[in-house]
């Protein structure tokens, strides 16, 4: 699946690695919600990195995915982006503005090392 998921303590960590669909996306964050390994609470960071669809997907899927994050903004304490073409970047930005309409404070990153200390400081327990 090209799209992945791994949790580390209080991080869930979700890959788009190559041709990747928003269902896909959506797809993996309902496994990950159901995983036991996935926190009560946690930060969610989002790699786009690997990703060669992104650029290619309409605003209506963007908005899709992002709003998708809503009905679970009491598990999810914040979800970060990691992005570092240009064009990762803006289009992530466009999700962010969606996703915290929905409920979920939302930032992109070009490093990875600033991302995960956002979302360590509000992921603990």
């Amino acid at each position: 699946m090209p799209v992945t998921y791994r949790m580390d303590n209080n991080i869930a960590e979700m890959a788009l690695v190559g041709e990747t669909d928003p269902d896909d996306v959506i797809q993996t964050f309902h496994h990950l919600l159901n995983d036991p390994a996935c926190a009560p609470r946690f930060g969610l960071l989002v790699d786009v990195r690997g990703s060669s669809t992104l650029a290619t997907r309409t605003t209506e899927d963007i908005i899709r995915v992002a709003s998708h994050l809503g009905p679970h903004s009491e598990r999810v304490a914040r979800c970060a982006v990691l992005a570092t073409e240009d064009v990762h970047f803006g289009l992530s930005r466009l999700g962010a503005v969606y996703s915290e309409a929905a409920g979920v404070m939302t930032n992109v990153f070009r490093d990875r090392d600033a991302a995960l200390a956002w979302l360590r400081a509000a992921a603990t327990p």
